[in-house]
């Protein structure tokens, strides 16, 4: 019909499932936001590759640091006494490696090592796949090119940054170097337990052996370490270390790296350690005291941070030949003298140069590190008086071929009165038998006559002494507490003929970089003392050997030497010479409570006994050993200078008044000038006063080494300055005449400026003397 509509086709009913067309949009989705995600993690995975290009070039300092081996102190016979190192380290080349360790080590963690690029996509599918089907973490997939990069250029913390970052790095890397560099790397590096860095310094650790020989047991058993090396180490796990290596031995058997022999034979090896337990590769290995010595003074050239990082070289004076026979002597004699109260010595050997040629400061370094020989102070006795007799006949006081007053002396002190035994029983004794003998009072004489004050100076200016001297009549005793060491400085006078040498211990010190950071040559203060003071001295020490006090040490060619014991035998000292050397003896009755120590009395332990037997038993074969050196030079020509370029001084007299070098009787004081000045030097023509009275300070008294400890002998804290007893009168005279000072009206010392002489009432005149008026 014209007009109508068409009737409307009818659908077709749909087929397709919406959740279908939901899926596939999702899918769709899911792609492109992959897709995105992985263009995105493709752009940061670039951004990162690039940007850690410039960090690679860091990895040649980390080689050089790699190749840093330990600080090492030799002794001057090459012995090696310390190692330092933050890690203890033994750097080797790729061409000193065993090819075996390389084939271990590349089986144990990175078996596609030679065909990867730094990351191997296999190794990481197919360590998720083991983990995930054991449920546990059995295997990483890490290769050696990224342990290295995570080792030596990032944090190493755990976390998705870290690991692109040592994958970008480990690409890099790859570009940069050989394999054979980074396997240098990797095995110059890794951790290995039981403080060993590298595989040589673990094969010296575990198996005492250099790398080209170890076995394929021992090389399979150290190439899996670094997984666990805390907990898998044949130290800690004996099992766990032997199931690792034959995992190793087991992988390189499938990999064709050895054939089926050399694996039954290496599965079947015992595994035997070098110790029951690590031993320490690092620290002090010999002469620990003289070892710490020369570190402290390492500190003062050093940051002690960065030597202890390794590559340092320090040659010392130590002959370690000397140093055994030291130690050994000294061990022997404290054990065969206990019974006595010996229980802590030190010995100190120095050679006419100063260097120290062997040191032994304490009886037992574990239990005590305090070096007696540095850092000790104690009371010399009676081997102080060569320095007391050295300053009386240098000022000429008195003569060596003379006399010296054996009269007693009382000296006054708050607690009563001080009388020093030994001699004291008037009259006078010539200087040799009063040396030689080492009698008291005639020393004390000698001190006061001098003056205290003049002794300290001497000792101080001449013999090198930086310890505290109090200025008072037992000075001559030994009452004042100094060191071995400065003992050993002072006793270099007499050896070298008036010559001072300063103890050294560092000869040089050679840098990383083979360059010398510091050289040490004898310090030789010239012509200190005279060349007539310094014979007399060398005479009536070699007395003391031969026929005084000091007779057991006489077994020693040409030895000379003093003898000291100080109160109730608390100390007691030998210090003498050769023709080579000046050793040092010093032992005492140590007591130690676990925070101090304190030491008591030896049974009748004599200077001249014990150290002196120890002193000939250890410097005999000493002088032997020294023999072939040139002696010192005792003519007084210059060898060396002192550290400010001086030489040719000596101590002069000046007179106080007249400021002109002084006579007999001026009251002087002391200065150290040339030769050249002093012979320019006026002497003075005013008219003194024979005998000006001296104040003379007291110190904590010392008995006589020959007689034996009486109630009063221990040393009380050094009191004020006490005032000599003034002397009785000889004649039957009511008055007295006594030079007193104007200011004070006390009697004079030296130093008051104006001084009259009154006349008193015998009796009431002032005893005490001018305190006012010092140097």
């Amino acid at each position: 019909m014209r007009g109508s509509k068409p009737a409307p086709r009818a659908r077709k009913p749909s087929t397709t499932n919406p959740w279908i067309k939901r899926l596939k949009r999702a899918i769709w989705g899911s792609v492109a936001i992959l897709l995105c995600a992985f263009i995105a993690f493709g752009a940061y995975v670039w951004v990162v590759f690039n940007s850690l290009e410039a960090k690679v070039s860091l990895l040649p300092k980390k080689q050089a640091e790699l190749r840093r081996s330990p600080t090492e102190i030799y002794s001057a016979d090459g012995v090696v006494l310390c190692r330092l190192a933050t890690e203890m380290r033994e750097p080797v080349s790729y061409q000193e490696i065993p090819k075996r360790v390389i084939d271990a080590t590349v089986a144990a963690e990175d078996k596609r090592f030679w065909e990867h690029s730094g990351v191997d996509v296999m190794g990481i599918v197919r360590a998720v796949w083991i983990n995930l089907r054991s449920g546990q973490v059995e295997q990483g997939g890490s290769t050696i090119t990224q342990q290295v990069a995570k080792r030596l250029l990032t944090s190493g913390e755990r976390s998705f940054r870290r690991k692109i970052e040592d994958a970008c790095l480990a690409l890099q890397i790859e570009r940069q170097y050989s394999k054979e560099q980074i396997i240098e790397l990797y095995l110059n590096q890794v951790y290995y337990g039981s403080q060993a860095y590298g595989i040589k310094a673990a094969a010296e650790i575990y198996f005492g052996r250099p790398l080209d020989q170890l076995s394929l047991s021992q090389i399979a058993t150290l190439a899996r370490l670094p997984r666990r090396p805390s907990q898998d180490n044949p130290f800690v796990s004996m099992d766990a270390a032997i199931a690792n290596r034959n995992t190793v031995l087991q992988i390189m058997l499938d990999e064709g790296m050895i054939d089926q022999h050399a694996y039954d034979t290496a599965i079947n090896e015992k595994l035997r350690l070098v110790s029951a337990k690590p031993i320490s590769q690092v620290g002090i290995r010999h002469a620990p005291y003289f070892t710490t010595w020369v570190l402290d003074n390492l500190r003062e050239k050093i940051p002690s941070e960065d030597y202890a990082r390794g590559g340092y070289k320090i040659y010392t004076t130590l002959n370690y030949k000397a140093q055994k026979e030291v130690e050994d002597g000294l061990a022997s004699t404290i054990r065969s003298t206990r019974r006595r109260g010996v229980t802590e010595g030190a010995m100190v050997v120095m050679d006419t140069n100063g260097e120290i040629v062997a040191m032994v400061g304490g009886n037992d370094f574990d239990r005590s590190q305090y070096n007696v020989v540095t850092q000790g102070h104690r009371q010399p006795g009676s081997s102080f008086k060569p320095f007391v007799y050295s300053t009386a006949i240098e000022l000429g006081t008195l003569r060596p071929t003379g006399s010296v007053s054996n009269a007693a002396i009382h000296i006054k002190t708050p607690s009563g009165y001080w009388s020093p035994k030994g001699g004291g029983h008037g009259g006078s004794v010539s200087v040799w038998t009063a040396f030689t003998q080492s009698i008291n009072v005639p020393a004390v004489h000698v001190c006061m006559d001098v003056g205290p004050e003049n002794v300290v100076r001497v000792a101080k200016e001449v013999f090198g002494f930086k310890s505290d001297l109090f200025p008072g009549p037992a000075l001559a005793l030994g009452s004042s507490a100094v060191s071995p060491l400065e003992m050993a400085q002072g006793y270099s006078v007499f050896a070298t003929g008036g010559n001072r040498a300063t103890p050294f211990g560092i000869r040089r010190i050679v840098g990383p970089d083979g360059g010398i950071v510091a050289q040490y040559r004898p310090l030789i203060a010239q012509n200190v003392l005279s060349p007539a003071t310094t014979d007399a001295l060398r005479t009536l020490m070699r007395g003391v050997v031969t026929s005084g006090t000091g007779r057991a040490a006489s077994s020693v060619p040409d030895a000379r030497g003093k003898t000291g014991t100080t109160n109730s035998h608390k100390d007691a000292w030998f210090c003498g010479y050769t023709d080579h050397l000046i050793g040092i003896v010093w032992v005492a009755n140590a007591r130690y409570d676990g925070h101090e120590v304190t030491y008591g009395p030896m049974a009748g332990v004599f200077g001249g006994q014990v150290p002196a037997a120890l002193w000939a038993k250890t410097m005999g074969p000493l002088e032997a050993m020294f023999a072939d050196r040139p002696a010192p030079n005792l003519d007084g020509e210059k060898t060396a200078v002192d550290q400010a370029g001086r030489d040719g001084f000596m101590m002069v007299r000046i007179c106080r008044d007249s400021g002109l070098r002084a006579r007999r009787n001026c009251p002087y004081f002391l200065k150290r000038m040339t030769a050249e000045a002093a012979d320019d030097l006026e002497y003075c023509q005013e008219e003194h006063r024979p005998g000006v009275a001296r104040n003379d300070d007291e110190a904590p008294p010392v008995t006589d080494e020959n007689s034996p400890p009486g109630p009063n002998d221990d040393a009380p804290v050094p009191p004020t300055p006490p005032r000599i007893q003034p002397p009785r009168a000889t004649t039957e005279s009511s008055t007295i005449s006594v030079e007193i000072c104007v200011e004070t009206g006390l009697r004079a010392t030296t130093y008051c400026p104006q001084k009259r002489v009154e006349k008193f009432k015998r009796g009431s005149e002032p005893s005490d003397f001018c305190h006012v008026h010092h140097p």
